[in-house]
């Protein structure tokens, strides 16, 4: 059972979140749900538990970013009876030597993955000195990222290990690979409709905005549909296209083209050279295309004057460029923006934020490139009563000024926040009441994320602002079908784990029954140096590892 002596007394706990400690230290869980339902106190239970049950291990709770990190300890030092300097942050912000004396002095580190890799590889931290590890954003623990390492060198110790996520993946293969690589035997699901949620969950309405583009943007869009069906077709006739049809290729299919190119290339097939130079214009022009149909004309202007304008072209776009049509293009969307021609959703933007903060609202609009974010800001501000800010990624903007600009903002010195991607994860703003969509996004994982910044105490409502007959248009039925095609994934993989561990349970109990005091491999959810699951392996192919 829990074990709560080091949970505050004053922190109200619900019966799911409960419910779903109490799985997670009897197995390795993913959690899965819904932004504001409490993820992160499903954590801290876990933590509080073990704190109590083995006092001279330690807690490594993992988060993607430096503000999320700092948010997660200061959520751990709000919800846990234990000093407050117990709790400790550590960054690449923090010097070596003195991440090592935090390691040394804290019962609960709060980290990059980043940070960790390295002082784990440096020898200078040790992960069996750790009863619980959890992984925020678990859905990051794919490919080369840092998760990936830590849940190996995870699994070779007793530590139990916690993921957290609003969003693994549609694809099943995927979300096994998460699984895998952090070691999870239980998934834990819970959704806003769920009986023993729905009423805690703030609900968030979703709406649509539909907008028709200009009659202007048909003459830039038939030159540029012209261009890339004639790239299109160049491929199609040397069997690297399956169709001309720029609306029946997606970019998709374009990337999958460069399987066959290298291919013919390696084969010294000179129509391979000839094909990687047609792909790589196709998929400038689809790009352009697309820039036009979902953020404007000025997107369109400045990226093919970027294209002109480089110093160092490669053969694709010296070949573009010198197309007298791009020419065409660049001076007939100057002429648009001389007209004050840019984009409809601009506009629409403009009302629905005038709109809502007359009402006393306060908003985050995503959009996708930085770029587009820099004008939406500049045009929000224009407007009586907002006040907008722009937040971007390490690129453009400190990780320190980043926390800077979110207290501000949760503050309220500001009431719209304007930003990339890097909005989509772990931001804690209780007071936002809209989430805007400047732009559909294809990917369920960030269409949850964005939909989960409104509806964290209140109910909230999410716009989605779509272009018709464009790819704004596809990208938001797609991201529909994989948000359901996820959550059906999950129901049938979580029975399948179900299932896997009552047969093992069956399986240990014929054991025991027999005679045989072989360890069956369970875990005491009263001690996690008990735990003898088959991870405790050799790691990497060396003895010794096993130590980290």
């Amino acid at each position: 059972m829990l074990d709560l002596r080091l949970l505050k007394a004053h922190v109200e706990k619900r019966d799911y979140q409960l419910q779903a400690a109490q799985n997670v230290i009897m197995h390795n869980t993913l959690v899965v749900m819904p932004t504001a339902l409490g993820k992160t106190f499903v954590a801290a239970l876990v933590a509080a538990h073990y704190l109590s049950v083995a006092p001279t291990k330690k807690i490594l709770f993992l988060a993607p970013t430096k503000p999320l990190v700092d948010q997660q300890a200061g959520r751990m030092r709000e919800v846990l009876d234990v000093p407050a300097d117990n709790v400790v942050a550590v960054t690449g912000d923090v010097s070596p030597d003195e991440r090592q004396a935090l390691y040394q002095s804290a019962q609960i580190i709060a980290g990059t993955p980043q940070t960790v890799e390295h002082d784990v590889l440096a020898r200078k931290l040790v992960l069996s000195d750790f009863s619980l590890v959890i992984f925020d954003e678990a859905h990051r623990a794919v490919g080369e990222y840092a998760y990936v390492f830590l849940g190996e060198m995870a699994r070779a110790t007793t530590a139990r290990i916690l993921g957290l996520t609003a969003s693994p993946s549609s694809q099943k293969e995927k979300v096994q690979l998460i699984c895998d690589n952090l070691g999870i035997k239980h998934l834990e699901l819970r959704r806003e409709s769920d009986p023993s949620v729905s009423q805690y969950s703030a609900p968030v309405k979703m709406d649509f905005v539909f907008v028709d583009l200009p009659s202007e943007f048909k003459v830039l869009q038939t030159l540029l549909n012209q261009m890339l069906s004639e790239t299109l077709g160049q491929l199609k006739e040397g069997g690297f296209a399956d169709s001309a049809d720029p609306h029946k290729t997606t970019n998709r299919a374009m990337l999958a083209m460069r399987g066959k190119i290298t291919a013919a290339i390696a084969q010294k097939n000179p129509a391979g050279y000839a094909a990687a130079s047609l792909n790589a214009r196709a998929m400038n022009l689809s790009h352009g295309l697309d820039l036009l149909e979902s953020q404007g004309v000025d997107a369109l202007h400045a990226f093919l004057l970027g294209l002109k304008e480089r110093k160092t072209q490669s053969k694709a776009v010296a070949g573009l460029v010198s197309d007298f049509r791009i020419t065409k293009l660049i001076i007939q969307s100057d002429e648009l923006l001389s007209q004050g021609i840019v984009h409809p959703k601009i506009a629409r933007l403009k009302a629905i934020v005038d709109e809502q903060v007359s009402r006393g609202k306060t908003l985050i609009v995503f959009a996708h490139f930085r770029d587009t974010a820099q004008r939406l800001s500049e045009e929000l501000c224009r407007l009586p009563g907002v006040t907008a800010r722009m937040l971007v990624g390490r690129a453009g903007m400190s990780q320190k000024k980043q926390k800077a600009l979110l207290d501000q903002f949760r503050d309220k010195e500001f009431n719209v926040l304007v930003c990339t991607s890097v909005g989509e994860e772990g931001l804690d703003i209780e007071a936002v009441d809209t989430v805007i969509f400047y732009e559909a996004v294809p990917s369920e994982i960030r269409s949850i994320q964005r939909r989960g910044r409104a509806g964290r105490v209140r109910a909230g409502n999410a716009i989605v602002l779509l272009a018709k007959n464009t790819k704004d248009e596809a990208f938001f039925w797609i991201s529909r079908r994989k948000e359901r095609q996820m959550h059906d994934t999950l129901d049938s993989m979580s029975r399948d784990m179900s299932r896997i561990r009552h047969a093992q349970n069956a399986a240990d109990k014929a054991v025991a029954s027999g005679g045989d005091d072989a360890d069956s491999g369970s875990n005491a959810p009263s001690n996690p140096a008990s735990e003898t699951d088959s991870t405790k392996k050799t790691v990497g192919g060396q003895k010794g590892l096993g130590e980290f």
